[in-house]
């Protein structure tokens, strides 16, 4: 996430961040970086169960579905929400 961004949403560096949709939700650490486009967050293939708290990957905020060519995703991009952890 972008350290603007971060500030906005009243977090820091390395805080566990709840990152959401209406599919699922992970918890992970927060890496600021000035890299990502505004408004965006990214997580790095290697994200494993043993990363989140919750035991989700990042895989739980993407649609499950197969597109009907080849059966391969059918998604660009997932939509989501960034906080702090609830307690």
């Amino acid at each position: 996430m972008r350290p603007e961004d971060a500030r906005a949403r009243g977090l820091r560096e390395g805080d566990i961040v709840r990152v959401w949709n209406d599919l699922g939700e992970v918890r992970l650490p927060l890496r600021l970086t000035d890299t990502i486009h505004p408004g965006g967050v990214c997580s790095l293939k290697g994200a494993w169960f043993r990363t989140s708290d919750n035991g989700q990957t990042v895989s739980a905020l993407a649609p499950a579905h197969h597109a009907d060519l080849a059966g391969g995703a059918c998604y660009n991009d997932a939509r989501v929400e960034v906080a702090a952890r609830r307690a």
